[in-house]
């Protein structure tokens, strides 16, 4: 600025003055400091910093220390005691879940909010008050694949709360309980087997087959050629049978009354196996519907203990006990029908993406998951009909 001193100059004096170089700072206050020798060179000092005064265009002030960024504010939640919350959340699924998995879902819960205080408030729950609750279920004889249960039964009840506005952080149930390597391997060794082929053969001979009524033929047989888990098979209507682009199909779906599925993967539409078309099943379809029929089962009840699924469930384990032995490790049902065809499919090297497509499996690879399309039913026909239990 004009008419104002510059800097450099007075140091450029003192120097030649006193023979000797000046440092110069500025402080946070925006004054000047400067080292000085002794009260003659005080005296000088003095005189320059004077000169200069406070000359911010000169020495730019320091950026001051950033004030500590304060954490954003929780969002607000409605206060509600989690047992309260406990009976809205079970009275609002109760209509689309099967009464067994409601008991089992409410027992959980419930028994949560009891442990954690049913008056205390849902936004009030942290990871370690879950923790505490798995911990004294362990510590009561609880195995590991009841706690993995149990837990993903609570999530549930978490997701639905923060969808509320009940609750605001990250679900406190996630990842409080994970299979180990030595519990996997027990739980495989001892979970549903896939059927042999002369186990196959075996079950669904003419004569083993003659046994059943046309009904429990039709399920077992629809089972054997979809690996459909017995709950989608029971529930199957009339109107979930039809032709899509070009090829008798089954929807899997849960838009009917008393229909449901296990996960969103499971929402399907499939070809009808051509062995089934070969057997007549689109014969006795449409013999169903001239009777009036809705359901491909008139008989199932959708309100089951363990849903629409269940009558081919008994009938089916019935039916292994008159013609298998019991498997040494692990146990045969319906379920080994849904095993035999995913691992027969794999062993015809159908791809994974067509595998999960056809039984409601999730893909494990995101890349597949998030990039793949669903396979066109021409496709998966293609793919599908290479299965060849009964020839």
């Amino acid at each position: 600025m004009a008419g104002e001193p510059d800097i450099k100059e007075v140091l450029r004096r003192l120097a030649q003055g006193q023979g000797r170089d000046y440092k110069i700072r500025r402080a946070s206050d925006g004054t000047f400091e400067m080292e000085a020798n002794g009260p003659d060179d005080h005296k000088l000092a003095m005189e320059a910093l004077e000169q200069i005064g406070r000359k911010d265009h000169l020495f730019p002030a320091p950026a001051a220390a950033s004030a500590p960024v304060a954490s954003p504010p929780r969002p607000k939640t409605a206060d509600i005691p989690i047992g309260k919350a406990v009976e809205t959340w079970l009275r609002e699924i109760e209509p689309n879940t099967k009464p067994k998995t409601l008991t089992i879902k409410r027992s959980a819960v419930e028994g949560f909010a009891k442990h954690f205080g049913e008056s205390k408030l849902v936004s009030d729950v942290h990871r370690v008050d879950v923790g505490n609750w798995v911990g004294a279920l362990s510590a009561g004889g609880l195995q590991t694949p009841t706690l993995v249960n149990k837990c993903s039964y609570l999530r549930g009840f978490f997701d639905w709360a923060k969808g509320r506005g009940y609750f605001a952080d990250d679900n406190p149930s996630v990842g409080q309980v994970a299979y180990g390597t030595r519990a996997k391997r027990v739980r495989r060794a001892h979970g549903f087997k896939a059927f042999s082929t002369e186990q196959i053969r075996a079950l669904f001979s003419d004569t083993a087959l003659e046994a059943l009524s046309d009904d429990q033929r039709w399920g077992v047989l629809i089972g054997l050629h979809t690996g459909a888990r017995v709950s989608e098979v029971g529930q199957l209507r009339l109107d979930d049978i039809a032709d899509v682009e070009g090829v008798p199909c089954f929807r899997i779906t849960d838009e009917g009354s008393g229909q449901s599925v296990k996960t969103s993967a499971s929402l399907r539409t499939i070809p009808i196996h051509p062995k089934l078309i070969e057997l007549g099943l689109l014969n006795h379809v449409e013999q169903l519907r001239k009777s009036g029929a809705t359901k491909l089962f008139p008989k199932a009840k959708a309100n089951a203990v363990n849903g629409p699924g269940q009558w081919l469930s008994k009938v089916f384990s019935r039916h292994i006990e008159r013609h298998l032995k019991k498997p040494e490790k692990g146990k045969f049902g319906f379920h080994s029908l849904r095993k035999t065809v995913v691992q027969r499919l794999q062993d015809l090297g159908v791809e994974a993406e067509f595998r999960a497509a056809y039984v409601g499996h999730e893909l494990d690879d995101e890349h597949h998951a998030a990039y793949s399309r669903p396979p066109t039913m021409p496709e998966l026909l293609e793919k599908i009909e290479k299965l060849d239990f009964l020839s």
